[in-house]
């Protein structure tokens, strides 16, 4: 399997993480939603990565370099990295922490940021070609 068949297949895993995030939202399930989204985030920087060579099997090392090599570096705004910071925590509360409650205006604008995030992604995959 080439590269860009490996970083495609990340994009559309990205969409259907939103599409699920988004479905999610709708039937009320918001523990679900943001852990979706998170998702979506993290599949659309995972094909950045990999576009640029490089490759991580751990979130937490994700994270590091979205920070490290795209804000610092100012190739993506720092608003980016807030929200996949936001994703990062609030995923793992979902999934590990019992009784985390989220409220439908916050993982409303989580989604839509997300959206907005699988886009910029999408914006800087188009230009590293």
């Amino acid at each position: 399997m080439s590269q860009q068949n490996i970083i495609d297949y990340w994009v559309e895993k990205a969409r259907e993480d939103l599409a699920s995030a988004r479905d999610n939202l709708k039937s009320g399930r918001y523990q679900n939603a943001v852990r979706d989204a998170y998702f979506a985030c993290f599949h659309a920087f995972s094909s950045v990565l990999l576009s640029e060579g490089k490759t991580s099997k751990k979130h937490k090392e994700v994270r590091s370099v979205l920070h490290r090599d795209f804000v610092r570096t100012k190739k993506i705004d720092s608003v980016w990295g807030k929200h996949y910071d936001w994703l990062f925590d609030n995923r793992h509360k979902a999934d590990y922490r019992p009784l985390t409650q989220f409220d439908l205006v916050q993982v409303k604008e989580i989604v839509e940021g997300s959206e907005a995030f699988v886009k910029e992604m999408a914006g800087l995959l188009n230009n590293l070609k």
